[in-house]
């Protein structure tokens, strides 16, 4: 028998990784903000690029726009 995880169950664990995913882009800026050698900026600046596409994938996915304030959204 397979095991069917409930609707709301389902668009509760996108939410969850939508805004782990948020949550990491913070910390990328931060890292950013810190870094003292150019190679440290352009790591960070390569994993907050990744974090945000994977934000904004899920964003599509459940409808939502969880963009940072100022961000460039597109249509």
């Amino acid at each position: 028998m397979l095991c069917r995880m409930a609707d709301a169950d389902i668009w509760d664990r996108i939410r969850k990784a939508r805004d782990f995913s948020l949550e990491a882009e913070k910390k990328e800026r931060e890292r950013i903000a810190e870094a003292d050698t150019a190679e440290l900026q352009q790591a960070a600046s390569v994993r907050l690029a990744t974090r945000q596409s994977v934000r904004e994938a899920l964003d599509v996915v459940l409808d939502e726009d969880t963009s940072p304030p100022g961000a460039e959204r597109e249509a």
